[in-house]
């Protein structure tokens, strides 16, 4: 079983199904693993817990949360104490007396705790969307390296399959030199079959080797371990491309620019603010000399900032440019993204409409011809240049069929990317929604 990302249509809005291969589903990902079976989901999860730039991305979220939170906390109140002799003095002894003891508190009646607050938030929302583009970020590489190891994977079966298949040419050849129907010129090509049979697997090995190292070092496992991962088939659905781009709004770059645009304009009002007085009260008890007597005084006081010299336009003026800087950043965003998708989709539709092609008019029959020229030429009824030209035309068609699935699962992952749609859903992305 496995998952559906896309659904295409035509213009005549018929659905089309693509050929390429996606991922499995979690279910046998999870069972299959367990027997060596490596996914693209399996990949991808694996990536994701141990990539530094999702680490340092959830670090940031957590900052922001932690600002998100301080941002409604009112100022701390201030205790004051004041000391001095003056009891002592009166009474001809010396000594010291606490004689005053206040409590001040800073009143935010500007509004700007509101405001601290909505900066905040939409620092946190930013970051939570930049957190979730640079996971989709990230399963684009993981594609990368995925698709790439695949394809050397499929080179080594296809080389394997090719040397088998000289071996059982070269077996035939055998039989017919013992009967005397096979020249020296024909056993000696036969050969060179066999040959560059055994020269394409040594180099499908050693590039099979190569993806494989870098793929255990990209995702950190074991030297010894060897994942066997799931063939390039041809399977799969893709959406019209009216229902991508009417999903880009939801696309997480957009939105943690769009967040920054709101944080950009809440500092506007919190700069406006923080230009209003600041107001502090003051209640206080202290002990005084009247008419000789010492006695208790209670009172209250109220204390202000006059903005005259600081009016904080500078301030007002710099959250102002950063509103239309972040704004103008956003329009820009929206085309590319836009363009990205529009390209990416075609460019997917054109591989699936080449690689289908290829497939029945070229790959297919290459094969029905080397299948129907073996079968000849063990009957005697062909010479060994037909199987030679069969053998090379097969090999080369399926060759190139298996680069052209893999050029599409890969741009089916920057089409992933350019509508930011995640493939793997983890727990940070539900917590965001």
């Amino acid at each position: 079983m496995f998952n559906v990302f896309f659904l295409a249509r035509r213009k005549n809005r018929r659905a089309v199904v693509l050929w390429f291969l996606l991922s499995c589903t979690a279910s046998v990902s999870v069972m299959g693993q367990s027997r060596g079976i490596w996914t693209l989901e399996d990949s991808i999860r694996r990536a994701v817990e141990i990539a530094p730039e999702i680490r340092s991305a959830q670090a940031t979220v957590n900052a922001r949360r932690g600002a998100l939170q301080q941002a409604g906390v009112w100022p701390n109140p201030q205790i004051e104490l004041r000391a001095d002799d003056r009891i002592g003095k009166d009474a001809g002894t010396g000594g010291t007396d606490f004689t005053q003891f206040a409590i001040s508190q800073p009143l935010p009646l500007s509004g700007r705790i509101g405001y601290q607050k909505a900066v905040a938030g939409a620092g946190l929302d930013a970051a939570q969307a930049e957190q979730s583009y640079q996971k989709i970020r990230l399963e684009t590489q993981v594609a990368q390296r995925y698709h790439s190891m695949q394809l050397a994977w499929e080179r080594l079966r296809l080389a394997e399959e090719r040397l088998q298949l000289a071996d059982d040419l070269q077996n035939t050849g055998r039989r017919r030199a013992q009967a005397g129907e096979l020249s020296d010129l024909e056993r000696l090509r036969m050969d060179l079959i066999r040959e560059a049979a055994q020269q394409a697997l040594n180099s499908a090995e050693g590039a099979y080797n190569e993806a494989l190292s870098r793929f255990r070092v990209y995702l950190e496992l074991p030297g010894e371990a060897t994942p066997r991962l799931t063939s390039l088939q041809p399977f799969g659905l893709v959406h019209a491309l009216e229902q991508l781009q009417a999903g880009l709004t939801n696309h997480p770059a957009l939105l943690a620019a769009k967040h920054r645009v709101e944080a950009a304009r809440s500092g506007v009002d919190l700069a406006r603010a923080e230009r209003l007085p600041d107001i502090s009260l003051r209640v206080f008890r202290e002990q005084d000399l009247l008419n000789g007597r010492r006695q208790d005084v209670t009172g209250i006081g109220l204390g202000i900032t006059i903005p005259l010299w600081d009016r904080n336009s500078g301030r007002i003026g710099e959250v102002r440019s950063q509103v239309i800087e972040g704004q103008s950043e956003l329009e820009v965003l929206e085309r590319n993204l836009e363009s990205r998708l529009q390209q990416s989709f075609l460019n997917l539709n054109q591989l699936i409409k080449q690689g289908e092609h290829y497939r029945t008019r070229v790959f297919q029959p290459a094969q029905k011809v080397f299948e129907l020229t073996r079968k000849a030429y063990a009957n005697g009824e062909v010479e060994i240049l037909s199987v030679i030209d069969a053998n090379n035309t097969y090999f080369d068609a399926h060759e190139r069929y298996l680069e052209l699935l893999q050029k599409a699962w890969l741009e089916a992952a920057d089409l992933r990317l350019a509508a930011g749609r995640a493939l793997v859903l983890t727990e940070q992305d539900t917590d965001n929604e």
